[in-house]
């Protein structure tokens, strides 16, 4: 085929697509603008449908820009995939209300893509294809080199987390820190016991308060235990005046709460005075954690934006990998001998 002639073929070619191109740029804009217009289902959660209606305006705005930056058939070529990334990165979340509108984007988008791949198709057939590998190349090499920091910092940032875990540990270690906390967990257990005792001790009592049945406070006490905690004096009354007609366990646990319960209370609420005292003294020592924790935060929070800048570019990284591979491909079988690259 004479060089003329060749060219002349892939402009018509050009021209084709270019037509073609068109003709799909009006239907993804008809199906952005449906997609735009489309009314939400009726009953849906608020806060889901303000997630999906954010995402459904930053969709068809960022879609349209990127569209009319597509003017010919190689601008597609360049353009395929940040409208895939738009595309993934938004339609996820519009597609749970707006499922048949996005998926109807998504078929434009997949002919697109198939329609650029079989016009590569078709220059080769008539003459050497445009070659793109050595730019596609360098943008893999750069997209290499961007994975490469991002893993660099992903790593640093692991050890700068595992190194503020270690100290946020030594604080909590500290001497200081581990008596208090042991004095707290003593008192607590103390309080737990005597809290145990006091109930046990109703307990045994409540049988003899149901089967009076003298109504207010008795049936309270018959019906919970704690009540003599939150009102010892007037309980220990109650009991005084039952006493003569209690007899067995019964009786003894009566005399106890009788001779022991206000005293009792009143050592519980000691205890929980000084727990609440003990509690502060501990927080007061333990100022610095709370900054060592809040940056353990920021530093996982950027780890989890990092981890997922890298899916998007090992994502990029297999589709330009495949389009390497397609155009070699392409070349190797119009010259019919093989490409190292």
């Amino acid at each position: 085929m004479k060089l003329e002639e060749s060219k002349k073929e892939t402009l018509e070619i050009k021209k084709t697509y270019d037509k073609w191109l068109s003709k799909k740029k009006r239907e993804l804009e008809k199906a952005l603008k449906k997609l735009e217009k489309a009314k939400p289902p009726k009953k849906v959660d608020e806060n889901l449908l303000k997630i999906v209606e954010t995402n459904r305006k930053a969709y068809v705005s960022a879609f349209l820009r990127d569209l009319s930056r597509i003017k010919t058939i190689e601008d597609l070529g360049e353009n395929l995939s940040p409208l895939s990334k738009i595309h993934v990165s938004y339609g996820r979340h519009v597609m749970i209300l707006f499922e048949k509108e996005v998926h109807a984007i998504n078929s434009i988008l997949k002919e697109l893509d198939e329609g650029y791949r079989e016009y590569l198709r078709e220059l080769a057939k008539r003459s050497l294809p445009e070659v793109t590998i050595e730019r596609k190349l360098e943008e893999l090499r750069r997209i290499e080199e961007k994975l490469n920091s991002i893993e660099s910092q992903i790593e640093e940032l692991k050890n700068r987390r595992a190194k503020l875990r270690e100290e946020l540990g030594r604080e909590h270690e500290r001497e200081e820190v581990r008596e208090v906390e042991e004095k707290i967990n003593r008192l607590k257990s103390e309080k737990r016991k005597l809290e145990i005792k006091i109930r046990s001790n109703v307990s045994r009592t409540q049988k003899t308060l149901k089967r009076l049945r003298l109504g207010g406070i008795y049936d309270q006490l018959a019906r919970d235990s704690g009540v003599a905690i939150e009102n010892p004096k007037e309980v220990v009354n109650v009991l005084r005046s039952i006493l003569p007609k209690m007899e067995g366990k019964a009786r003894k646990s009566a005399e106890w709460l009788v001779d022991n319960l206000e005293h009792s209370v009143e050592v519980i609420s000691g205890m929980e005075r000084e727990i609440e005292e003990l509690e502060r003294a501990k927080r007061d020592m333990l100022s610095k954690t709370e900054e060592i924790e809040r940056e353990i935060q920021k530093v996982e929070e950027k780890i989890r934006e990092l981890e997922s800048e890298k899916k998007k570019m090992k994502r990029m990284e297999e589709r330009i990998k495949r389009d390497i591979i397609e155009e070699k491909r392409l070349l190797e079988n119009v010259l019919g001998e093989r490409i190292e690259l």
